[in-house]
């Protein structure tokens, strides 16, 4: 069946300069051509990274229901970035192995250096109203930004991992290493310890049910809050 009736936005292939100065990012815009969102005719940006190492998100693919989601929000009159930060898969050993034994600074770094770039350079988009979410890793990074950042307004934080002694140690050890020999990197790189920090609007969800990310992360962290 044709996609045609439903008027999809393509998205646009941008590339940034990350924080060190020097290495590419990848990533995807969407911009809204209308919606209520819209305010003297500047659009609100939604940053919706993963981040993490093992994964890559942009790819020139159809990859998953939540491009159809990412729609919908343009449908509203916001724009929607994606950027691979240095960490993630596919773009070889010296692109990834900067995030080893601390999760989180070097992520948050070139996702901001890439927004810095994108508000430059596409000047309808509204600097004053920026949101940042993700899922599973990408709900870890928001909690970690939120709390490490007050340039967003909101964001949205689903299934995230809030301290990593909570995670599948096959996966958390083979970036942080084990947990006495890299006691400060598993304190600093967990939103649970930085609770007080959080800045902006936070909404965060998860499944009781989830077996990945266990529930005890966001219940650690709701307590953390409280």
């Amino acid at each position: 069946r044709s996609v045609e009736a439903y008027h999809l936005i393509a998205t646009k292939p941008v590339e940034f300069t990350a924080a060190d100065g020097k290495t590419k990012l990848l990533g995807t815009l969407l911009l809204p051509e209308g919606g209520p969102m819209m305010a003297n005719g500047k659009a609100p940006l939604i940053l919706n990274p993963y981040g993490g190492p093992g994964a890559q998100y942009v790819r020139d693919a159809w990859g998953s229901d939540r491009q159809l989601f990412d729609q919908i929000l343009v449908s509203e009159g916001f724009a929607v970035l994606k950027v691979d930060n240095r960490g993630m898969a596919n773009r070889g050993k010296a692109f990834a192995a900067p995030i080893k034994h601390h999760l989180g600074p070097v992520e948050l770094d070139d996702q901001l250096a890439s927004l810095k770039q994108a508000l430059a350079e596409y000047p309808q988009l509204d600097g004053s109203r920026l949101g940042f979410w993700g899922w599973s890793y990408g709900g870890y990074f928001t909690l970690y930004t939120m709390e490490k950042s007050d340039l967003f307004k909101a964001g949205v934080s689903v299934a995230p991992v809030s301290d990593w002694r909570d995670y599948d140690s096959i996966y958390t050890e083979r970036y942080m290493g084990i947990p006495l020999d890299n006691e400060d990197g598993y304190h600093d790189s967990s939103p649970v310890n930085f609770a007080g920090d959080l800045r902006g609007s936070l909404l965060e969800a998860h499944g009781t049910s989830d077996d990945n990310v266990h529930m005890q992360n966001t219940i650690q962290m709701v307590n953390a809050f409280i």
